[in-house]
């Protein structure tokens, strides 16, 4: 009975060597698959091989691969790619790298650490370093992951919806802590726990690349093929390689395929093209080939957790504005004067609107449509975000953003924010709502605000220049090329002219020698809009724009930059004005707050 059983274990072992001898490298649950075997068995032959020094055999948080110890020209020819199903962090000689810097995240109760390295390359390398899991549990993991996926039932609406996805994700992860914890009986509760996010991560998200979206710093991921690693472009350092591949190309299309049946859209080799988004709000593109002529492509836009405020712009180390502009632009808002954002691609220009959405008033009715949700106002504001919807399978149910800027006029809004305005019917409707009293704040793409004019006024928008007259700021915001900082480039205000066509009126532009915002001209029409509506003069409008700046000095002090606590002090400012003067100018004389709960403004009785 030994001998049989000896004999069995050794037939075992060839197969499996010849099995990876001719791929070189393959994944265990691939292997387990091919080869029929029970896992248990598999896995004692693995390890006698390893032992034996015969493969090596590599523990990832994603899989098991186990190699050939045959150097590469002793292998077998394969024009097949390896057979993995994961994401394999890419091999690379770190010992010289300089580190530029490092941070410690935690996904899920998953902790990674992340590395900015300067390797030598023409690019820095963004390494990610996730737990090692041990073989025999990773293996058990794979099995677990089957028995989930096959008892569980999952539906469309499940990971569309945002809450739902929550709840969908909380089933998992308590099924799978209690299959694991069944099985893993000397594995502590935290260890479990890790397991099981690791697992429910693997099932419902992208793998690795679901830990590079937890990074804060991170814009925009990019998988250009399965020929090369996963490229990122990183707020501090602009576009990084990191050390993540993914291996296959059918990964690349099953990951694509995934988000098109949760967003209810069709891709094919007849429609290789997806543009959606994914639940957390981030955008996602996707090609296949050959559309894409050299691999399967993702491209995904990260959508910001942390909304930009013009408090947190005014910050030294970003400089994206100065105080002066910011508070210019707040009256501007307060006042209800519509303004243009415009930029190029990347220059910040959703980033720079919604920083201004806290200066609008508690008790005005904000409209906000967009392709993808971007935009995040205060959480107290009277506020409707809407999104448009691409067309189904079939073609139909589209909701493009002219049916939405149409449906917005008859919601009684005060301000319409627009996401983007790129076609002509858009367009007017845009200075339609203008000319009827709202307020309106859109995003144009445009280099700078004669290009606005221009192109506005031009074939094939053609919109006559009379119409312009109702627009009053066209702001310019602009990414350095060579060091990838975003600034304000311009901002300029539109003045009405005898002949028609509107005359732009530069105020503020950034100086590139100095990299400081300067002021070129006095405003003419804000001062006279201001006049007219308001009753201000002249005097008292510097003694706002200064009170005004002041304000946003002072919460800059206090570390007080949130998107909904600033709001508030902005909504207090517009409510009891003195009251919060006095703590921003006694911030100024060195009487700062004990603690940030002082500027938790109690409204003086009447």
């Amino acid at each position: 009975m030994g001998d049989s059983s000896t004999t069995k274990g050794k037939g075992d072992e060839e197969k499996i060597l010849g099995m990876i001898e001719n791929s070189g490298r393959i994944n265990l649950s691939s292997l387990a698959g091919q080869l029929g075997m029970q896992m248990k068995d598999l896995d004692a032959a693995i390890m006698r091989l390893e032992s034996a020094g015969k493969i090596n055999v590599k523990r990832q948080v994603d899989g098991t691969i186990i190699e050939s110890r045959k150097k590469p020209q002793e292998q077998a020819p394969s024009d097949k790619p390896a057979e993995e199903n994961i994401i394999k962090p890419q091999e690379t000689e770190e010992e010289n790298a300089i580190e530029i810097e490092s941070s410690q995240i935690f996904f899920h109760d998953i902790p990674f650490n992340i590395r900015v390295l300067d390797t030598g390359d023409y690019v820095l390398h963004y390494h990610i370093q996730t737990p090692q899991i041990d073989f025999v549990t990773r293996a058990l993991l794979d099995e677990t992951k089957q028995s989930l996926v096959g008892d569980m039932q999952i539906e469309t609406k499940d990971v569309y919806d945002p809450d739902k996805f929550k709840e969908l994700r909380e089933r998992f992860l308590k099924n799978s802590k209690n299959r694991l914890g069944n099985v893993l009986k000397k594995a502590t509760e935290e260890d479990i726990n890790l397991l099981s996010n690791v697992l429910v991560n693997e099932m419902l998200g992208l793998g690795d690349i679901e830990y590079i979206l937890a990074d804060n710093n991170i814009e925009e991921v990019v998988v250009n093929s399965s020929r090369d690693v996963v490229w990122v472009y990183h707020k501090g350092h602009g576009w990084l390689k990191t050390n993540v591949l993914l291996p296959t190309e059918d990964l690349i299309r099953n990951y694509s395929l995934r988000i098109a049946r949760e967003v209810g859209r069709e891709l094919t080799q007849m429609k290789p093209l997806l543009d959606a988004h994914l639940v957390t709000g981030d955008r996602v593109n996707a090609t296949l080939y050959p559309i894409s002529s050299v691999g399967n492509t993702i491209t995904i836009r990260r959508f910001s957790r942390t909304p930009w405020t013009a408090v947190r712009l005014i910050d030294p180390a970003i400089g994206t504005l100065n105080s002066e502009v910011a508070a210019f632009l707040w009256m501007a808002i307060e006042y209800e004067l519509s303004i243009i954002m415009t930029g190029g691609t990347a220059s910040g220009k959703t980033s720079a609107l919604n920083a201004l959405m806290p200066f609008i008033q508690a008790n005005h009715r904000v409209i906000s449509m967009e392709d993808t949700r971007e935009l995040m106002l205060p959480n107290y504001q009277h506020w409707v975000p809407m999104v448009t919807r691409p067309p189904g399978p079939q073609g139909e149910g589209e909701i493009s953003m002219l049916d939405i800027m149409e449906n917005a006029l008859r919601m009684r809004p005060d301000r319409i924010v627009i996401g983007e305005v790129r076609r002509k019917r858009e367009t007017e409707i845009m200075f339609e709502a203008m000319h009827t009293g709202h307020s309106v704040y859109a995003t144009f793409h445009a280099e700078v605000a004669q290009e606005v004019v221009d192109r506005i006024t031009s074939p094939p928008m053609s919109i006559p220049p009379i119409v312009m007259s109702s627009l009053h700021l066209i702001v310019t915001q602009y990414r350095n090329r060579r060091t990838g900082k975003r600034r304000t480039f311009e901002v300029a205000e539109l003045l009405k002219t005898t002949e028609g066509m509107p005359k732009i009126n530069l105020l503020y532009q950034w100086d590139a020698k100095t990299d400081t915002i300067k002021q070129v001209n006095k405003s003419i029409r804000v001062k006279e809009e201001l006049e007219r509506f308001t009753g201000m003069n002249e005097k008292e409008m510097y003694e706002e724009l200064a009170n005004k700046q002041a304000v946003l000095e002072w919460l800059f002090e206090q570390g007080i930059h949130s998107v909904s606590d600033v709001g508030k002090i902005i909504n207090e400012y517009y409510s009891d004005k003195e009251t919060v003067l006095e703590l921003a100018r006694s911030s100024k004389k060195g009487k700062k707050p004990e603690n940030k709960e002082t500027v938790v403004i109690k409204k003086k009785s009447k």
